[in-house]
């Protein structure tokens, strides 16, 4: 039986694609696993900064349209990159094993963040990390950056700017853990909805595809995802916005931390709610209600504009 997968062309989306391959066939040897690869508008316009593209999903969209063409079984993600609200006949079937959550501060010349220099060039391609950098060091300058794992630390290295900011997973995942200066913790760079996690997507219909991925799903992370997806769709956020949301999952208990913030890292609101798992999607709507009332919606509409 076939069961081809729809993923971006990116190496680190590679990687995901094939260790959801590499899982199923583990687990379903009669399946006939292939790949489809799928160069998505995020791929192709890297002269556009992500915020100024009109919408979300940029990195998913189209791989989703073949999925919704029945063209693939499933689709493969980064979850911090799906768009909050699915389209119609598309569904959140499946995670797989979380990975490092944290972001990592990749520098030329080995310096530590606190050790930057006043005006040191601090990259990064995310309004949730640029924020936080704000927060913590106002004094450094905050530049834009896009494209793939590669295409920055080649930026990078030639001279774009002095650190680099990205996620640990990636890094890791693409073994390239030696360029990693230093590790930044949850107190300051709380994490992107999703970071760490791949996603697996199919059509709403199609349940015995659905079935296959609910196989190789970890039970862990499905709840932190179900958790943080509900606190950003609550929020009416995107992932392109300053939120950090993160939770944690130990037995049957589950507690979900978040963080909004201005686009210049001066306001901050943020809180924890702890739960059962089996109630992640509610208690990601308690603490977006309690985030909204502290004034977050307003952070998020002016991030917008």
């Amino acid at each position: 039986m076939k069961f081809p997968l729809a993923t971006r062309v990116s190496r680190l989306a590679m990687w995901q694609a094939e260790t959801t391959q590499a899982l199923l066939l583990a687990k379903y040897p009669e399946l006939d696993v292939e790949l489809r690869p799928v160069e998505s508008s995020g791929d192709q316009r890297l002269d556009v900064e992500l915020a100024k593209f009109g919408r979300i999903g940029i990195f998913t969209v189209e791989v989703d349209r073949i999925l919704l063409a029945g063209e693939a079984s499933a689709s493969v993600h980064s979850l911090k990159d799906m768009i909050t609200d699915l389209e119609p006949g598309i569904v959140l079937a499946g995670t797989l094993e979380r990975g490092p959550t944290c972001d990592v501060l990749i520098s030329r010349d080995g310096v530590q963040l606190k050790d930057l220099p006043a005006g040191a060039r601090v990259a990064t391609g995310s309004r949730r990390r640029s924020a936080m950098l704000r927060a913590l060091r106002s004094d450094l300058e905050v530049v834009g950056i896009r494209g793939n794992v590669e295409t920055r630390l080649r930026k990078l290295d030639e001279g774009e700017a002095d650190a680099l900011i990205m996620a640990e997973a990636g890094i890791l995942r693409l073994e390239l853990g030696e360029r990693i200066t230093e590790v930044l913790d949850h107190a300051s760079f709380l994490p992107a909805v999703g970071q760490g996690i791949v996603g697996l997507c199919c059509r709403t219909e199609d349940t015995e595809s659905q079935e296959r991925i609910r196989g190789i799903t970890c039970r862990k992370s499905w709840h932190a995802a179900l958790a943080e997806r509900s606190l950003l769709s609550a929020l009416r956020g995107g992932c392109n916005v300053p939120v950090g949301g993160h939770a944690v999952v130990s037995e049957d208990d589950l507690t979900l931390r978040a963080r909004v913030l201005s686009l210049d890292g001066a306001t901050i609101v943020e809180g924890s709610r702890t739960g059962k798992c089996e109630d992640a999607v509610e208690i990601g709507k308690q603490l977006a209600d309690e985030l909204i009332r502290g004034g977050a919606a307003e952070l998020i509409e002016a991030a917008r504009e």
